[in-house]
């Protein structure tokens, strides 16, 4: 197996689904930018690069048509909560409290994955009210609490919302990818997951 190659749109980084092209545009996930990627689509004289947060987790949860390279109108959804050794001033409290306390927006070190699933909606209080109205055991409580963050992503990225007591509060997140379990292949349904 070549270490990087390309088949029905999509292309394969030492077996895993880095990216896609489009239109002699190569859109990749930033997780795999490397020189060796680089140096391969600068080979590619007529094609450019475009490099873009969860192209991998779209393409492997089925999100991206596998044989099209299209997205369809699926997202995913991660439900993000405070980990049980996290500081117990910043549990399930409001933003503006939250910046009191800690002085800063949310610590990704302070948060775990509970939940992934596919949604197609990205409105946060269906998505909060699916959890009020069907309580999931990997939730704390069951539920979306204050101090969570619901993630949305897509091709286009993530985009993290923080429950507050007045609604959402969209903040930045920078998480390291380990603090992602690894999906199954197929996210068809929703996948609970454990820590």
């Amino acid at each position: 197996m070549q270490g990087i190659e390309v088949k029905s749109n999509l292309i394969y980084y030492y077996g895993n689904h880095a990216g896609y092209v489009n239109n002699n545009k190569a859109v990749i996930d930033t997780i795999f930018k490397s020189d060796e990627l680089i140096d391969w689509i600068a080979e590619k004289k007529d094609m450019e690069i475009e490099w873009r947060d969860g192209v991998f987790d779209s393409l492997s949860s089925g999100i991206m048509d596998i044989e099209t390279g299209e997205a369809d109108q699926f997202m995913n959804c991660r439900i993000w909560q405070l980990t049980p050794d996290a500081d117990p001033l910043i549990k399930y409290i409001g933003y503006d409290e939250l910046i009191r306390v800690q002085g800063c927006p949310p610590d990704p070190a302070d948060y775990r994955v509970a939940l992934c699933y596919r949604t197609d909606t990205d409105d946060l209080d269906e998505i909060c009210n699916k959890y009020d109205e069907n309580p999931n055991s990997d939730l704390v409580g069951g539920k979306v609490n204050l101090s969570d963050i619901i993630e949305i992503y897509g091709t286009e990225g993530s985009e993290f919302n923080y429950v507050d007591r007045k609604g959402f509060v969209e903040v930045e997140f920078e998480y390291r990818q380990e603090q992602i379990p690894v999906q199954p292949d197929t996210a068809s349904q929703e996948m609970n997951i454990q820590q």
